[in-house]
């Protein structure tokens, strides 16, 4: 069985990646200047993203018999995490297309492919089989009905859960009541509030989040955390208090993943007992060196500087 205390649930692809001027608008045709493969999937990201920053993880998902499978099984085998439950099926594995504009923007198109093929009771079980469990992570890039039973197995095991809610959906009241953490940047949280009737700005600023985070965990009855890009990320936790962090300004390159590297190195800090304003910091950092790099995963920063990051993120609150 495995024994990682990490557990990552989600979606595993490869990115294709245009470097461009500018995104077409509908009907044109853009001209890019540079093109990338990489290996993708919010699930796999935030897997790599735990590693690199030193926790054991296990990662949960789905990849199809074809080349982009066999990519994704040896880059995550070279990453360490544990694949007992990285399942092949039959049919083409997901595909990211992205547009990633020169000033760092970025535009992606998902086809989940095998992804979507991981049902309720295969992610239970997967779950179920991990005897050391203490966080599982997922977000929303997979079946929702998996999404829930894994996190409804986890929290019945006594684990912790952190959902990314990525991408921006309206979640379920099973979903949210089996969270511990949610992680949503501006319009994540904008969606998932609205699918819980409760009132927010079309547009969420800094300072809306400031003044809104303790009624919205108040209301989502969990730890609320907000990343705002460049701005940083803002968490609440019922009972003590709310934190903003705000790393130093960086030249972005590229700022695909950057969200997956977040919450990779925000639950790695968690399963090490760092307090969580830290392990914010700590996501934050790592997050703003991502962008200075092309790629998602190949952005990440690389395991012989976890010992760098955590220090930095202790030292930072």
């Amino acid at each position: 069985m495995p024994h990682a205390p990490l557990v990552v649930i989600g979606n595993a692809n490869v990115d294709l990646t245009t470097y461009l001027q500018r995104a077409p608008e509908v009907g044109e045709t853009v001209l890019g200047h540079n093109f990338s493969i990489g290996m993708g999937g919010k699930g796999a990201n935030q897997a790599v993203a735990a590693a690199r920053a030193g926790a054991h993880v296990s990662f949960i998902g789905r990849i199809g018999e074809d080349a982009f499978g066999d990519m994704v099984i040896n880059a995550l085998t070279g990453e360490g995490l544990e694949l007992e439950h990285l399942g092949r099926v039959p049919g083409p594995s997901g595909v990211a297309s992205i547009y990633v504009e020169d000033g760092g923007a970025n535009r992606i198109a998902v086809f989940t492919g095998a992804s979507g093929t991981l049902t309720s009771d295969s992610a239970a079980k997967a779950v179920e089989s991990h005897d050391g469990l203490k966080i599982l992570v997922s977000q929303l890039e997979i079946d929702l009905h998996a999404v829930e039973a894994a996190l409804a197995t986890a929290r019945a095991k006594g684990a912790q859960t952190i959902l990314n809610t990525a991408p921006a959906l309206p979640v379920s009241e099973g979903i949210l009541r089996n969270t511990t953490w949610l992680i949503a940047n501006e319009v994540e949280i904008a969606a998932v509030l609205a699918g819980a009737g409760v009132a927010t700005p079309q547009e969420v600023s800094v300072d809306q989040v400031t003044a809104g985070i303790e009624e919205w965990a108040k209301a989502l009855e969990c730890h609320v955390i907000v990343t705002l890009g460049d701005q940083g990320a803002i968490g609440h936790v019922p009972g003590d208090g709310t934190f903003h962090f705000v790393a130093e300004p960086v030249t972005a390159q590229d700022t695909v993943g950057a969200g997956d590297c977040f919450v990779g190195y925000f639950a790695a800090h968690l399963i090490e007992g760092i307090p969580w304003r830290n392990a914010l910091a700590g996501g934050v950092l790592a997050a703003s060196d991502s962008v200075t790099r092309a790629g998602a995963q190949s952005s990440y920063p690389q395991r012989s500087r976890s010992e760098q990051f955590r220090n930095r993120a202790l030292d930072s609150v």
